[in-house]
């Protein structure tokens, strides 16, 4: 995959994920990962592609700079759909804890100021950033960890402000596992991701839906999501360029 935009520092990942529903696939990501020598900082580029019902391809582009911390810096999102295309940006201000959000479609654009606290993250449709969330403070690897994050339903159409919710992190094993993925063997730890109402609603029952994952040891890159309704998406391959 060549990044749109032009890349921000040295690239030390690069990888592909297969989306499957039961034994079909209905969609594939690629994605790169470069890393800032001087300051640290992250930036992901993914792209998602699938077919729809009506035969047109769906595309999602995203391009995420994190800090050192993992603390979003910007984030665009595009996605476009037969002649739909719509964009969305959150731009952060650390000096006042605000995120410029924009989104912009042919319909004219929506522009909200949304304060967020000095730690948190935000969602993205792209299985290579969905997890980066679990970088944003210090892990308890013995308990449930509560995430702030900062989600969007907003698809091509604006509809309503994006809004602020508590993810559940949980260690399933406290060290990481073999597990085969086509044949080969790789070191994963395994995570339960659950939303923090489900938990209140199911008065800590163990009933909430959750999704696991199988996280590798690069940059909260997941080796394996599987949903809960089923889904699974599962890496294709994943390229360590890490020269350090």
């Amino acid at each position: 995959m060549e990044p749109k935009r032009r890349a921000r520092g040295e690239k030390v990942y690069r990888g592909a994920y297969k989306y499957l529903k039961g034994e079909n696939l209905y969609a594939e990501e690629e994605f790169e990962v470069f890393k800032d020598r001087k300051e640290l900082g992250m930036t992901f580029f993914a792209e998602f592609h699938s077919r729809v019902a009506t035969g047109e391809l769906l595309t999602v582009y995203v391009d995420f700079t994190l800090t050192k911390d993992y603390i979003p810096q910007k984030l665009l999102i595009e996605k476009s759909l037969g002649k739909e295309l719509v964009k969305e940006v959150f731009d952060f201000n650390p000096r006042n804890n605000v995120v410029d959000y924009l989104f912009m479609s042919k319909k004219g654009q929506e522009h909200l100021e949304i304060q967020v606290p000095p730690k948190f993250a935000i969602t993205t449709p792209t299985a290579s950033t969905s997890m980066l969330f679990l970088k944003t403070k210090k892990e308890d690897t013995t308990a449930r960890n509560f995430y702030q994050v900062l989600s969007t339903t907003n698809q091509w159409k604006f509809e309503k402000a994006p809004f602020q919710q508590t993810i559940v992190g949980e260690r399933t094993a406290l060290a990481s596992e073999s597990i085969q993925i086509d044949g080969q063997s790789v070191q994963a730890t395994p995570y339960k991701i659950y939303d923090a109402k489900d938990l209140e609603e199911n008065d800590d029952t163990g009933s909430a839906a959750f999704s696991t994952v199988q996280l590798s040891k690069h940059s909260t890159i997941p080796y394996v999501v599987r949903s809960a309704d089923n889904l699974k998406i599962q890496i294709k391959y994943l390229n360590d360029l890490d020269k350090d």
